[in-house]
């Protein structure tokens, strides 16, 4: 009998677990619980700078996936 399905291929090694997905994980975290207790206590500059942290974090993390940090893709 033909085989009639395709095995799909293995997952990377490294599980997702890259430096670039490290850097976004702690730097939402950091930035949420900044942007949290600004928001609390009413302190804007907290607040802001919390929302600014996660923005960044977001890009520093994109920037190491673009350098090669991050999952590595199948080119199909």
């Amino acid at each position: 009998m033909p085989k009639t399905y395709e095995v799909p291929p293995a997952p990377p090694a490294n599980h997702g677990s890259t430096l670039a997905a490290w850097v976004l994980t702690w730097g939402v975290v950091i930035g949420s619980v900044v942007a949290a207790v600004g928001f609390s206590l009413d302190i804007d500059f907290a607040t802001y700078g919390g929302i600014a942290i996660i923005v960044l974090t977001c890009a520093a993390s994109l920037g190491l996936r673009a350098a090669g940090f991050g999952q590595k893709t199948k080119k199909a």
